[in-house]
């Protein structure tokens, strides 16, 4: 049954709908009346202020007018004494006819004549005594010479006695010698005239002579004071002939008040009329217009509030009914009926409303019936997207096994390729023995390289199941950043040179810092994106640039690779970073390679908090982007470089396979130490027990008891000199080197042993080595940094950059001595900058931050300091040099030595 709504209970309190169409039909009615007022206002202020300035104008050249025509009839009165030729009157004519002059006009108060020479004829004045024939000569006068030159003078405005203005005015006659008539007049009229002069209410008007004195104003003590306005903007203007501007001008007057002033020239006289009005009473008419408008806006703004209530009123009425009909019905009143009666769309929307209530009352009769479908359907789509779930848990499940047993074999088979590489490594470190012939030592350089790949590549293996694992761990650690990366590209330009190519390197002036990182791994992704670059660079260039900026208390390192190469196509810019993944079959092919190398220097960027990103196109070569963040550091690097002892040391060798156990204890006798050989666990904590070692090699992978337990059972036995246990394995986890420290070891040495690194170990004991020795190798050589070298590249490049080292800085410093000695401050700084890179490379700290001190000073040092400086670098090197023997030369020559 239908039922029909009271349009009075659906009724609400006016609301958000009300309010904005009121404020909208408000606001759009005060911007229409206040734009109409505004524009009547602007066009009503500009020609009351252009009718203001007009009527100035006017005042202004009348009161022009008025002064020419005094000056003008007293000029036609002196003219008429000079009417007659001087030879057909007399001097006492004369005199009488200026004397009647005199009377005749008050304003002149004195009248000589001259005769064609500039002879004083007669003189009648006011002021003195008249005087008659004096013949005074007055040739040189302004006044004489002015009026035969123009026929007529105007002299200057002057004061006479500081009371009264006066002007000279001077005309010529006629005839074949006419006389001059000079007359003195009186100016005061001027001021009457300007006392005269209205202005509105409190406006006044003054002049100015042709020099910007004031010579008339209502106010004569001013005018007495001859005030200086030629300083004034106006003033000075019409001094120089520039009109007035049509709208007037807005100025201060002498009292400093605004006022709109205008100004007017008085022809020939060059006499300057202004008039000026205040503000306050040009713009009252303005101001009173102003306020009509206003007062008209209000009313009109007042009418449009109450037509908007109106309206709005009309608007929001239905609208709120609607609202009211929609809440019934959506709390189940679906029998509501809506009778809105406006004859326009509003109606129309009512009756759809009562169509759409009608069809929810149907719709509500078979709800229940479709609601029981519907939750059938849903409980058969969960039951199938539960089966979904637990079979993508199972795999996966499977997939997380699969990989951590992918990454299990990894390790073992790398760790297990160590073993045999161990003892054929050794074999040919102990096959140089000095005695070889050329093609024996070609065949046993080539085996050697190729055992220094195979030994990359399964470090390359071991670092990716490493990462896989989770396992890697950041070593940080105070480092020169520029030296690290300077040290890099100098590793790799061989390369790019040897294929061809040019290599540059841009590192700007942030990167000269100290940091606190990881500098090992740091150098491996450089080493991987240099040598990517060279590798899949046929021709053309290498560019390296890098740079660091601080942000938030962190030093942000940016470096660029960029080459000339392959290029990348767009889609696999990513997918190049995956396990195991090159750009396509062909390069694989073509360059060989595992396709990690991305991926663990990715990995390791992310595990050091950055990034690693490409940017390439097919056949324009690729630029690869590496940002890391890395801590300012809080303290030196870490320096220091222990001497090899000069005793042999007693060391036991603890391995279960054969060949290890001959390879070892061949490198100890090299060495010059005493070597005893024990084949499992058990063997070793006897011999521990029973004799005296200074170092124990422990081998970690043994059948019966493994290493860790063989060196806890060793630091049991209350020995009175516990030796010092180096584990030999392929496991440097964090998990590995904590088992190992339970046990008391504390050191590693990495599978296969190399003969450097063996070497290093056995003898890095701080407790024999002198002091003094000690801090003399620290303050040269960063031992730190040259053993990161070491392990990353092996012994045979080190010994060739030592030998390359000896001959370019021997070599840099004569061009460091010969700069200096010419003076030549570019070039030894050059040098310098070379010489530090060079020494940068292999650790030589105290050379490298004394070139770059030297480097820095150069362009001020006098030609003393630059020889003094030159000298000292040379000593240093020796010494560096020297230290740096010392440490890479063979345990058996410093023995012999």
């Amino acid at each position: 049954m239908n039922e029909t709504v009271d349009q009075g209970h659906l009724r609400t309190p006016p609301g958000r709908l009300f309010r904005k169409y009121l404020y909208s039909i408000v606001a759009l009615a005060f911007a229409a009346l206040a734009i109409n007022t505004g524009f009547d206002v602007w066009f009503s202020y500009r020609e009351q202020k252009q009718l203001l300035a007009a009527t100035q104008r006017e005042q202004a050249a009348s009161a022009a007018i008025q002064i020419g025509q005094f000056i003008g009839q007293i000029e036609n009165q002196i003219r008429w004494l000079s009417r007659l030729p001087p030879e057909l009157s007399t001097n006492e004519d004369e005199r009488l006819n200026a004397i009647r002059l005199l009377r005749l006009s008050p304003a002149i108060a004195e009248i000589a004549e001259l005769d064609s020479h500039g002879l004083e004829q007669m003189r009648v004045s006011r002021r003195v005594a008249d005087r008659i024939g004096s013949k005074a000569d007055l040739s040189a006068s302004p006044a004489f010479r002015g009026a035969n030159e123009s026929r007529a003078y105007y002299g200057p405005v002057y004061f006479f006695g500081d009371t009264e203005p006066f002007m000279t005015l001077a005309t010529r006659g006629i005839g074949r010698n006419p006389n001059v008539i000079v007359a003195e007049v009186n100016l005061r009229f001027i001021w009457d005239l300007v006392a005269g002069i209205r202005v509105g209410n409190t406006g006044k008007a003054y002049v100015v002579d042709r020099t910007g004195v004031l010579i008339a104003h209502p106010d004569l003590w001013r005018a007495l004071q001859r005030s200086d306005l030629s300083g004034h903007a106006d003033v000075r203007a019409a001094l120089d002939g520039v009109g007035p501007p049509s709208g007037g001008l807005i100025k201060e007057d002498l009292s400093g008040q605004r006022v709109l002033s205008t100004y007017a020239t008085v022809p020939s006289l060059g006499l300057l009329v202004f008039v000026e009005l205040p503000l306050s009473e040009a713009y009252a008419p303005i101001y009173a217009s102003i306020g009509r408008s206003t007062f008209l806006l209000v009313v009109l703004l007042a009418g449009a509030v109450l037509v908007s209530l109106f309206l709005s009123r009309r608007m929001t009425g239905p609208i709120q009914l609607l609202t009211q009909g929609a809440r019934r019905i959506g709390s189940g009143d679906l029998g509501l009926r809506l009778a809105i009666k406006t004859g326009d769309e509003l109606e129309a929307l009512g009756d759809q409303f009562n169509r759409m209530a009608a069809q929810l009352r149907y719709s509500y009769a078979t709800l229940e019936r479709k609601v029981i479908e519907r939750t059938s359907e849903l409980e058969k789509a969960r039951d199938q997207a539960l089966a979904e779930h637990d079979a993508a848990e199972r795999a996966r499940s499977a997939a997380v096994a699969a990989n951590e047993t992918k990454s299990r074999f990894l390790a073992v088979v790398s760790h297990e390729l160590r073993t045999p590489l161990n003892g054929v490594m050794g074999v040919l470190q102990l096959l140089d023995d000095g005695k070889l012939g050329e093609a024996q030592r070609r065949h046993l350089t080539t085996a050697a390289a190729s055992g220094e790949t195979l030994i990359a590549l399964v470090d390359a293996i071991l670092e990716y199941a490493r990462l896989e694992a989770s396992a890697e761990a950041l070593e940080p650690r105070n480092f020169h950043l520029d030296q690290l990366i300077e040290t890099a590209a100098d590793l790799m330009r061989p390369q790019a040179f040897g294929k061809g190519l040019t290599f540059d390197l841009a590192c700007d002036a942030s990167v000269r810092t100290s940091v606190h990182g990881d500098p090992v791994r740091l150098n491996r992704i450089l080493l991987n994106l240099i040598g990517n670059a060279i590798k899949f660079t046929p021709s053309g260039a290498i560019a390296v640039n890098a740079a660091a900026e601080r942000h938030d208390g962190h030093v942000l390192l940016r470096v660029t690779v960029r080459d000339t190469g392959i290029g990348i196509a767009p889609d696999m810019h990513e997918r190049i970073f995956e396990d195991f993944v090159q750009a396509d079959d062909s390069i694989a092919r073509r360059f060989g390679g595992t396709g990690l190398g991305l991926a663990i220097a990715r990995r390791l960027s992310r595990l050091m908090r950055g990034e690693l990103t490409v940017e390439s196109t097919p056949g324009a070569g690729s630029t690869f982007t590496l940002e890391v963040p890395l801590d300012p550091a809080v303290s030196g690097i870490a320096q220091g470089a222990l001497p090899p002892p000069s005793r042999r040391l007693r060391v036991l060798l603890v391995d279960d396979d054969p060949i290890n156990c001959e390879v070892g204890e061949a490198m100890l006798n090299r060495l010059g130490h005493h070597a005893t050989i024990a084949r499992n666990g058990a063997s070793a904590v006897a011999l521990a027990r029973d004799h005296a070692f200074d170092v124990i090699l422990m081998d970690l992978h043994m059948p019966d008891m493994d290493g860790v337990e063989a060196a806890s059972r060793i630091g049991k036995l209350g020995l009175p000199k516990m030796p010092r246990i180096i584990a030999v394995t392929a496991d440097v986890s964090s998990s590995a080197r904590e088992r190992l420290a339970d046990a008391g070891i504390v050191q590693i040495v990495s599978k296969p042993i190399l003969i450097n690194a063996l070497r290093e170990a056995i003898e890095d004991d701080p407790e024999v080595a002198p002091a003094a020795v000690q801090l003399a190798a620290g303050a040269l050589i960063d031992r730190h940094y040259l053993d990161d070298q070491k392990e990353l590249l092996g012994a045979a490049q080190i010994t060739k950059l030592h030998h390359l080292l000896e001959e370019t800085s021997e070599k840099l410093i004569d061009d460091i001595t010969k700069a200096a000695a010419t003076g030549d401050h570019k070039q030894l700084a050059r040098h310098a900058h070379q010489l530090g890179s060079a020494a940068g490379a292999l650790g030589l700290v105290r050379l490298f931050e004394r070139c770059r001190e030297i480097e820095l000073a150069s362009p001020a040092m006098s030609a003393p300091e630059c020889q003094s400086a030159a000298r000292e670098l040379a000593a240093l090197r020796a010494a560096s040099m020297s230290a740096l023997d010392d440490l890479l030369r063979p345990a058996e020559q410093r023995s012999v030595s």
